[in-house]
């Protein structure tokens, strides 16, 4: 049987769970003003795409399957590295008012790293700097927005 068979009934899920956080990003960006509202807005619009070329996907290729060929698949392989992934994202989304944006990004993309079975150190280091070079250009020199500030420069 082939594998794609089974990720079937998983891509409909995360399909339909990507589309309601899509959604919910959209409703969010759109209470943002004008300059702050086209990136929220954006990445809401394209997550809602995209999860509905994977719910169509799912959905075509459970029809296609027949119903003896159905086999009972996990929907989160990794139970632990998703909860652990969960928890990094909450404490990300508490600690970023308090400690900065740029600070909190970047022990964020090291624990995910670590979490998810990254190990190389150039690479991590790569990754995490890439990111908040991106993230610098993207707030700082493009939208000219303000960030949380760092907790070292709070007088």
């Amino acid at each position: 049987m082939d594998d794609n068979l089974l990720m079937n009934f998983r891509d409909i899920i995360s399909g339909i769970a990507f589309l309601i956080l899509g959604c919910t990003v959209v409703g969010v960006g759109n209470g943002f003003d004008a300059g702050a509202a086209y990136v929220p807005m954006g990445v809401g619009i394209l997550m809602c795409l995209f999860s509905l070329s994977l719910i169509f996907k799912g959905v075509t290729q459970r029809l296609g399957a027949s119903e003896s060929s159905s086999i009972a698949v996990a929907l989160i392989d990794h139970p632990g590295r998703f909860m652990a992934t969960v928890a990094c994202c909450l404490i990300y989304y508490l600690a970023m008012p308090t400690v900065g944006f740029y600070s909190t990004s970047t022990l964020f993309i090291i624990l995910l790293s670590l979490v998810l079975g990254e190990r190389r150190p150039i690479v991590v280091l790569g990754i995490t700097v890439g990111f908040i070079i991106l993230l610098y250009g993207l707030f700082a020199m493009v939208l000219k927005r303000p960030l949380p500030v760092e907790f070292f420069l709070v007088s």
